[in-house]
């Protein structure tokens, strides 16, 4: 089916108020959208955030200017483009537009013609998002560049998917190809035996194209923020997941440190974003095995990290970076001071993975009480909260107002859940699993 490409569109005159005439579309609500929105304004941006339908994050952020009702994602890429394009024509204060997700990361991408020469599309090119946002196109290319990963297959029907499994051998991590895509709330699945496939896998995940299977890596997690130009790194920020939001370490960072580079992850991420010839910021992430001192290249994620405050925090401005990146000569300019080191935590990220883990049975009461003081302890001790401002609270505050209804309400989704792992039938616990617990003794 052809569609007709309008390349140039015609924009009202606008305001003569310098100030009223630089507005940033912040494309998705999510939690990076509040980073986003505070550290723009700062940076003197009105701030207009597209929220689609459901979403939370930064909408009661008094740092936004104004909130644009985006079309709901699952209404496909059409009527998403037709959206922007009437707000492009009707705004002319519009001078970037920054996705916040994966799924409008490629909804913009897909309507990049759309976009003026004038405005700023903060993400990388669409060479580089379609090798990321394929979990096996990324796999591949790691294989092609050299970049050592642990063996991997794909899957497309539940017999099929089983045979895999067997052939790769458990532990695996199961996981849709196409990234933004879940299995029911899940972002992956870990299998550690033939009793935990047959929990998670009774039949084909509902909505699910294309299953990855790679072997399961034990280690712990590290987070590369960066920009790069032209396939050279130009800035880079290192930070270890200290604790996860779920019990065997997979799942979403609550607790974090600033570290320094960690040389293999440097060398495996310059030879990457080399071979991509990659423009504009991104997170790496790794697993790093401590006891024999080899790693994982995970993905790269081309956008802001969804805890990125924290970058913000220490100093490294990703945030004005990406809005170099993004310009038409891009000239990235040197940090005035160092980074700082920053002890961050998440802690509605913890407290939700706590209620989960526990109203999934996959941790002891034992184990939760050893969670709560871990939790308590970040908290009092952090340098910095990732959603957490005195200058803006509502935001966290409306978060744990929706959690508290979720759970007086025994709604199902309390807790949240990105990421969910099958605990092993076996007593002993994987390596990764033992670490978390350790830390939250």
């Amino acid at each position: 089916m052809s569609m007709a490409v309008d390349t140039q569109i015609a924009r009202p005159a606008g305001p003569t108020e310098p100030s009223a005439r630089r507005t940033v579309l912040v494309a998705g609500n999510y939690r990076p959208a509040l980073t986003a929105a505070r550290r723009l304004k700062a940076m003197g941006y009105r701030v207009l955030l597209g929220r689609e339908p459901g979403s939370t994050g930064a909408e009661h952020s008094r740092f936004v200017d104004e909130i644009w009702a985006l079309p709901a994602p699952e209404r496909g890429a059409a009527v998403f483009r037709e959206a922007l394009r009437v707000k492009l024509r009707l705004d002319p204060t519009i001078v970037a537009i920054m996705p916040m997700t994966e799924t409008f990361l490629n909804l913009v991408d897909a309507a990049r013609d759309l976009v003026p020469p004038e405005i700023r599309l903060v993400a990388p090119q669409s060479r580089v998002i379609e090798i990321c946002h394929d979990k096996f196109a990324w796999l591949r290319f790691c294989c092609d560049i050299g970049i050592p990963t642990p063996p991997f297959d794909t899957a497309s029907r539940i017999d099929n998917l089983r045979s895999v499994v067997e052939a790769i051998g458990p532990p695996v991590v199961i996981r849709p190809v196409e990234a933004g895509q879940r299995i029911g709330k899940r972002k992956a699945v870990s299998v550690f035996d033939g009793t935990g496939f047959e929990a998670a896998f009774a039949s084909w995940p509902e909505g699910v194209g294309a299953l990855l299977v790679q072997k399961r890596f034990e280690g712990i997690r590290y987070n590369v923020y960066f920009g790069a130009l032209d396939g050279a790194i130009v800035r880079e920020l290192h930070s270890r997941s200290l604790r996860t939001d779920r019990w065997d370490g997979s799942g979403q960072t609550i607790e974090g440190l600033v570290v320094e580079p960690v040389p293999v992850h440097r060398e495996m991420l310059a030879k990457a974003v080399a071979a991509m010839g990659y423009t504009g910021v991104g997170c790496a992430q790794f697993l790093l095995d401590p006891d024999t001192g080899n790693s994982c290249f995970l993905e790269i994620n081309p956008r802001f990290g969804a805890s990125y405050a924290f970058v913000e925090h220490a100093g490294f401005d990703l945030t004005g970076l990406a809005l170099e990146l993004a310009g038409p000569a891009p000239a990235p300019r040197p940090l005035a001071e160092p980074v700082r080191p920053v002890h961050c935590v998440w802690t509605y990220g913890d407290l939700s993975g706590l209620v989960f883990s526990l109203s999934n049975k996959d941790i002891t009461v034992a184990e939760a009480v050893r969670w709560a003081r871990a939790c308590l302890v970040a908290a009092v001790t952090a340098d910095m909260h990732v959603t957490w401002s005195w200058s803006d609270p509502r935001p966290t505050l409306a978060a744990y107002a929706s959690q508290f209804l979720k759970i007086v309400t025994g709604s199902r989704e309390a807790g949240g859940s990105d990421e969910i792992a099958r605990r092993p039938s076996q007593p002993e616990a994987s390596g990764a699993a033992a670490r978390m617990k350790e830390l939250r003794r």
